[in-house]
């Protein structure tokens, strides 16, 4: 597809969520229509001002015609109270139909934006592990709450803009050729002249667009990045280099700005001077046409005023060409992660995954997160129903990545993982995830309350069986501790919350869902004695009747597991029972031995 087709393709896109608010646009555009006439008639209390009351520029029969209705309009003084009642008249019609147009475009505008907005989001969230490592939280957050806007601006430039300009300038070109046809023409000459300049210079505008988003893009990201880990950043003194970083990025989007501001300016320079050249020329003519006697004072100004008005309305047609450019800059990148096949989750045929009795296998996989370097090499694995499955190995070995195939965190690049039978690339992912609780070395927790993080899985699940689900994982105890017992807020990524009341609530969560196939990663890691005894008195409640696997840096925590896998540079080494791998003496035995100092 061409680049021109695959612009034109994603205007047609954006433009689509416009449709469900045409009611909306069918107001703004009779509003912004009836705005026509104001404009039209604007001028001409003018024209009468100079030529009938401050000149004695004789009445018209068609002046004097509807003068007569006006009550002591036939009077100098008379005359001149019209004309300040109608410049008043003219003002609050306008403010009317300002303040209607402005309702109407945070009405319509903005649902088309959030609109648009969580289509985006919702794109983002069933992305892959691969393509959230690829981009960052900050650029992603850029992309769904700003670059959204460009459909806004794009429905405007591209509907409604041009059709009220077009209808503006029609109307002004007949009245300004029955007032004058040798001065009208003349105003019409320059237009080819300001649209091509605006032409020439839009890719230009839209390059430097593009490039102040990217750079505004990544110092959000900066800042996101930064602000999640302030306590490394504090604990390591690193403020004044993130300061920095954040004055070099500043820097850069400064750089970037103005580069963009100079491209406009050049643009706004060169169809102004046009335009300015253009103005004196008739003003020169038009004065000769006064002094002729072929136009009055006033007449002339009218014609001015519209030929102000009516410049001002062939550069916003030509506007909107480089709007379009601009706008297009955050069009592109709102896009680009629409349209990325990178980390696309779900075929649109997928189908449902009936409930399952959690038989996993994992089929001469092969993945890895950079092209030249898998994490895993032709693996493959077979779960029972009800089976526990230990992984181990040294750091890197391809434990956590194992696991995150069968949650579908990843896909393989060959190979593949099956449920009962069922390929989980051919299944909706909602209603396979749906049927497996993951618990993970560091658990997330929201900044919300207790009971509303245990039942983050099932959002309808009862007060009684979330506090059931809170015994049963050992943590009813902390948590009748706190101020408001289970509608306790706690703080950011649960930073109110000690690391194992944090995992008793994880594993909480994961009993709530009740699923038949579990994923721990790591749940033990770095917890004292007494918090890991808890911990794995809940995950033995935890592990019950269904199919897990558990990764494992403590191996005392998985002496009881059906089978323990070890692994090695992406490959399995052995597996079999915890007996069965020390007699055999290899790489379990040698890690068993450097945890505890013994082979046996």
């Amino acid at each position: 597809m061409t680049s021109a087709a695959k612009t034109r393709e994603r205007y047609a896109y954006v433009l689509r969520y416009a449709r469900p608010y045409w009611r909306g646009w069918l107001l703004l555009t009779t509003v912004t229509l009836l705005n026509v006439p104001f404009a039209l008639l604007q001028p001409w209390p003018m024209k009468l001002l100079v030529d009938n009351v401050l000149g004695d520029v004789p009445r018209s029969a068609g002046l004097t015609h509807w003068l007569s209705f006006l009550p002591a309009a036939d009077t100098a003084t008379g005359l001149l109270g019209w004309i300040v009642f109608s410049g008043i008249l003219v003002f609050a019609l306008n403010s009317v139909s300002d303040i209607l147009l402005t309702f109407g475009w945070v009405r319509v505008g903005q649902r088309m934006v959030y609109d648009f907005a969580l289509d985006l989001f919702a794109n983002v969230q069933r992305r892959s592990m691969v393509f959230h490592t690829k981009h960052s939280v900050g650029d992603l957050m850029s992309r769904i709450t700003y670059d959204t806007w460009c459909v806004n601006t794009i429905t405007d430039t591209l509907l409604l803009k041009p059709l009220t300009v077009v209808l503006t300038m029609a109307s002004m070109i007949f009245v300004m050729a029955r007032i004058d046809g040798t001065l009208t023409l003349l105003s019409v000459v320059i237009t080819p002249f300001m649209a091509g300049s605006s032409f020439l210079l839009g890719r230009p505008v839209r390059t430097a667009a593009r490039a102040s988003r990217e750079i505004a893009g990544r110092m959000q990201a900066h800042v996101q990045q930064t602000l999640s880990g302030i306590p490394v950043v504090q604990a390591f003194a690193q403020e004044d280099r993130e300061h920095q970083r954040f004055l070099e990025y500043a820097g850069a989007a400064v750089r970037a700005e103005q580069r963009n501001t100079v491209m406009s300016n050049i643009y706004n320079l060169s169809s102004g001077l046009l335009v300015t050249l253009g103005t004196a020329v008739i003003l020169w003519l038009g004065a000769s046409h006064v002094l002729a006697g072929w136009l009055t004072v006033g007449t002339l100004l009218v014609f001015l005023s519209y030929l102000a008005s009516l410049n001002g309305q062939f550069r916003a047609l030509t506007d909107v060409y480089r709007a379009l450019q601009s706008t297009g800059a955050g069009m592109d990148r709102a896009m680009e992660i629409r349209e990325s096949k990178e980390g696309a989750m779900q075929d649109s045929g997928a189908a449902i995954l009936p409930p399952v009795r959690g038989r996993v296998a994992i089929e001469n996989v092969t993945f890895g997160y950079d092209a030249e370097r898998p994490s895993l090499r032709d693996v493959s694995l077979l779960a029972e129903p009800g089976e526990t499955i230990a992984v181990v190995g040294e750091t890197g070995a391809g434990k956590s990545t194992l696991v995150s195939l069968i949650p579908r965190f990843v896909d393989p690049w060959s190979g593949r993982v099956t449920i009962d039978g069922h390929d989980l690339r051919e299944v909706q992912v909602r209603s396979l995830r749906s049927q497996i609780a993951v618990v993970l070395q560091e658990p997330f927790l929201f900044p919300m309350s207790i009971a509303g993080n245990i039942a983050f899985g099932r959002p309808g699940a009862t007060r009684a069986e979330i506090e059931e689900a809170a015994r049963m994982a050992n943590a009813e105890r902390f948590i009748e501790r706190l101020p408001a017992g289970y509608e306790t807020v706690i703080g950011e990524r649960g930073g109110t919350l000690s690391g194992g009341e944090r995992q008793r609530l994880s594993i909480a969560r994961a009993l709530l869902k009740n699923a038949p196939v579990l994923v721990l990663d790591e749940p033990t890691s770095a917890l004292d004695a007494e918090t890991e005894s808890l911990l794995l008195e809940a995950l033995e409640r935890l592990m019950k009747g269904r199919t897990t696997f558990i990764v494992a840096h403590r191996l005392s925590t998985i002496r009881n597991a059906d089978r323990i896998v070890a692994m090695r540079d992406g490959r399995i080494a052995e597996s079999g029972s915890h007996a069965e791998l020390m007699e055999r003496g290899g790489v379990y035995a040698n890690l068993y031995g450097l945890q505890f100092g013994s082979s046996k």
